[in-house]
């Protein structure tokens, strides 16, 4: 529907349950010829007269007490509603403890973080970044963010995102040094920059395929890091390549800072989930949270 409509239904509501455009104006405050032309707007796109006019009164035709009957009712379900968003603004109170990776924070909770913060003022928020798996229930959290394959079968969990993009990028200066790589197998020539779990202290593995070849490369463990940032540092430093999500460097190769290689060999990561301890009763603020989440990603 078109926004105008609604804007002059809600002119010709007033003007009706006043019965004077002077009246309405003045509740409105907007002039009376506005309120005229709205309700003239109104009466043209409907093809139909919905208030009589005299000099001395107003009053809806037998096609506008009809359409009052369905509107009034209407706008009074929109303005409890609209009420009772105020009511949660003002009364949700309390703490959030989020911990996350980095990317995590990048692309799920940050471009949510601040309509959170203006919807719920009266809630704090506390995030820490980790690259490694906290312990959310003995560091007393709330909740946390990572990929779905990840989440313990014990906690609730919320699906963010269906899948995470990656790339494997290296900077303009080590392409035309080393070249770069066509295949797979190319990469053993190559400096290839490593992540190491925090947790199990593991090597990562790159996931490579294409069609119905499935390999994964394992890095030869001479420049590791445990930190995405640190990896995404390095590769902009000439120091290899590097796997990292493409989030992390897509302004890098926008700006021509860092150059993707080997993309037919990527397919996407599994997505983000929130999760959370099994509990009878989820405190409002992190439930807030919850849901602001769910319908802003």
């Amino acid at each position: 529907m078109d926004r105008l409509v609604l804007r002059d239904l809600a002119v010709f509501e007033t003007v009706a349950r006043h019965r004077s455009f002077t009246a309405a104006a003045a509740e409105l405050g907007i002039s009376q010829s506005s309120l005229s032309y709205a309700v003239s707007q109104l009466e043209g796109r409907i093809g139909m007269a919905l208030l009589a006019r005299t000099t001395r009164n107003v009053s809806p035709t037998q096609a506008g007490q009809r359409l009052l009957d369905t509107l009034v009712p209407a706008l009074k379900d929109i303005d409890e509603g609209l009420a009772s968003l105020q009511e949660m603004r003002e009364t949700i109170a309390g703490s959030v403890r989020l911990t996350m990776v980095p990317v995590a924070f990048e692309t799920i909770l940050r471009p949510a973080l601040k309509s959170f913060r203006e919807t719920f003022p009266n809630v704090s928020v506390e995030v820490s970044l980790d690259e490694g798996l906290s312990d959310i229930v003995a560091e007393g959290f709330d909740g946390g963010i990572r990929f779905n394959m990840l989440v313990e079968k014990d906690m609730v969990s919320v699906p963010l995102t269906r899948s995470t993009a990656v790339s494997i990028v290296a900077s303009p200066d080590y392409l035309e040094k080393w070249g770069v790589p066509a295949d797979p197998d190319d990469l053993v020539s190559h400096a290839c920059i490593g992540y190491r779990y925090v947790s199990s202290t593991r090597l990562y593995r790159w996931p490579l395929a294409r069609g119905k070849k499935k390999a994964e490369y394992e890095t030869d463990g001479t420049l590791v890091f445990n930190d995405g940032a640190a990896i995404r540092a390095a590769a902009l430093d000439g120091l290899g390549l590097a796997y990292v999500f493409r989030s992390q460097v897509r302004n890098d190769i926008d700006l021509g800072n860092l150059i993707p290689v080997l993309t037919d060999w990527l397919p996407d990561l599994p997505g983000f989930s929130l999760y959370y301890p099994n509990r009878v009763r989820t405190a409002p603020a992190f439930r807030a949270m919850i849901d602001h989440l769910r319908t802003t990603i």
